[in-house]
């Protein structure tokens, strides 16, 4: 394209006004474009050339990321919590608390009780119900869930951690199939990571689908993933899993990895699994398998559907939480007693 050095030059602006862009295209090519103020997600402007149309932002897609909101900065501020973003609270809630978490004297300590505060029976139950059992991806795997949540409200939290990881796993290898095309084998991180760009690119772009051009398109894939993340929240979201999947469960565990990580965990190099509330962060990752296949699949809500009113959910709840009364606080005293377990319920 005959203007992209011009463009790319606008795109470095501490701030877009039609004026500079007028005098740009002058300077750089003697040309004179048209050019339409328009707010796409992100303030910016349209730039009709010979070519065709274009698009640029007001301000750098480096100032965005910075001072705007987005899951995908909320991700970010949580990789050292080792938290998948949790898509039934809402987004201004999660970055007060975080950043309170984050503050505190002992962030990890401080996100587990967050997790165990905020993941009730009821969250369970519901996504268990509306989303994993009608999810082409998981609902073979249904009875293991809910086997799942059993254990784990009854103080059987590794069985419940250990249990979910290969759901995940299948979940993953389903959804990079039926999803993003990919082979029914095994999930290599690297694969399913590309195909996940590759899922953000092409769901993405039907938001830019009128320009030939803008901020990172055909020149640099990082810069166009975060303008697309600004502009379309699908796929701000899908970008958010992307982290957490390549920099916390994923990561390679060569690298010194601590904490939640699906190779430590599955090979017990270290303890990880003892942590309760590491069922609650698989957890929140399969949901967010669901959120993809929820962009091609109607029975699959694509908002949290909430659960007051909803009886299933209420009786299984009961049944949940009387269980876990009756026996799982029972069966914990007695485990720690005997020397077998030992059980840290401070939280």
């Amino acid at each position: 394209m005959i203007y992209e050095t011009t463009l790319k030059k606008i795109c470095r602006l501490p701030k877009v006004t039609e004026e500079q862009i007028h005098a740009l295209f002058l300077k750089q090519g003697n040309s004179t474009v048209q050019v339409v103020p328009k707010n796409i997600g992100r303030p910016g402007f349209e730039i009709i050339t010979s070519e065709g149309t274009c698009f640029v932002t007001e301000r750098a897609i480096d100032y965005y990321n910075k001072h705007w909101g987005r899951v995908t900065g909320l991700q970010e501020r949580m990789l050292d919590l080792a938290i998948p973003v949790p898509l039934y609270i809402g987004e201004g809630t999660i970055s007060r608390e975080i950043s309170e978490i984050n503050l505190s004297k002992k962030p990890k300590n401080k996100s587990d009780e967050w997790l165990h505060n905020n993941f009730t029976i009821e969250v369970a139950l519901t996504y268990f119900l509306r989303y994993f059992s009608e999810s082409n991806s998981l609902k073979d795997y249904k009875t293991i869930i809910f086997e799942a949540i059993e254990a784990y409200y009854m103080g059987m939290d590794h069985i419940a951690i250990m249990s979910l990881v290969p759901v995940f796993e299948a979940g993953l290898r389903n959804i990079q199939n039926s999803v993003l095309g990919m082979s029914t084998q095994n999930v290599n991180a690297q694969e399913f990571e590309n195909g996940l760009k590759k899922l953000i690119l092409n769901w993405g772009q039907r938001r830019t689908k009128e320009y030939i051009w803008y901020p990172g398109k055909s020149y640099n894939s990082a810069v166009e993933i975060d303008f697309l993340t600004h502009i379309c929240p699908q796929v701000d979201v899908i970008n958010a899993f992307r982290l957490f999947f390549s920099h916390v469960l994923y990561k390679n565990s060569a690298q010194g990895v601590t904490g939640l990580n699906r190779h430590i965990v599955v090979h017990m190099l270290k303890n990880d699994f003892d942590n309760p509330a590491n069922f609650s962060r698989i957890f929140l990752a399969l949901t967010h398998i669901t959120f993809i296949e929820s962009l091609s699949n109607q029975t699959v809500p694509f908002f949290w559907p909430g659960y007051n009113g909803d009886d299933e959910v209420k009786a299984l709840s009961i049944y949940i939480r009387e269980m876990s009364q009756n026996f799982g606080e029972l069966r914990i005293d007695l485990l720690n007693r005997a020397g077998i377990s030992n059980y840290d319920y401070s939280i």
